[in-house]
């Protein structure tokens, strides 16, 4: 599956019973992989599994992943942040990125890729494969977007709507 439509991010989105959020701050959450950054690592995943994940992201841990469909979205929020920081009061936005990735290698691949992007995330939250469900219903953001439909479903079982990015070999 194509992850845009004439070169733009793509998302299906997806709501049951939705948790009334506060009118005061915007808050977007996104997964890594898939979503900000492009699948290679998850092709790695795919074809040599968690070990080989693992060991590709351990010889890589000092260079970026290509970005990913949603990259420029978090971008313009990023810019939008900037402008409202200037302001006398707090910005009415809040970004964050849920990954299942850890806090080693693969973490610090992920923190570098949004450095040297300039992807300014305000929280980043590194699950180790736990569950994205628990986390974003503690955060409440109006939106998630995920490349997998496990971690949608499982974010919209705790009342947060999300989006599914058709991208990568997740999607194929």
């Amino acid at each position: 599956m194509s992850h845009s439509c004439s070169g733009f991010g793509a998302a299906t989105m997806f709501q049951r019973d939705y948790q009334k959020q506060s009118d005061e701050m915007l808050r977007v959450a996104f997964d890594g992989d898939g979503v900000l950054f492009s699948d290679e690592s998850e092709r790695v995943y795919k074809e040599k599994g968690l070990e080989g994940f693992f060991q590709n992201e351990c010889t890589k841990e000092g260079t970026s992943l290509p970005m990913g469909p949603l990259a420029k979205f978090c971008e313009a929020l990023a810019h939008l942040n900037k402008k409202f920081r200037k302001a006398p009061s707090p910005s009415p936005i809040r970004t964050y990125l849920v990954t299942s990735r850890s806090t080693g290698s693969p973490g610090i691949r992920a923190l570098k890729t949004l450095q040297e992007n300039n992807l300014e995330i305000d929280e980043a939250f590194f699950l180790s494969g736990a569950h994205k469900g628990p986390v974003l219903q503690a955060l409440k953001p109006h939106i998630f977007f995920d490349d997998q439909m496990q971690h949608v479903n499982g974010a919209l079982e705790k009342g947060v709507i999300s989006a599914h990015v058709p991208y990568g070999v997740r999607n194929e």
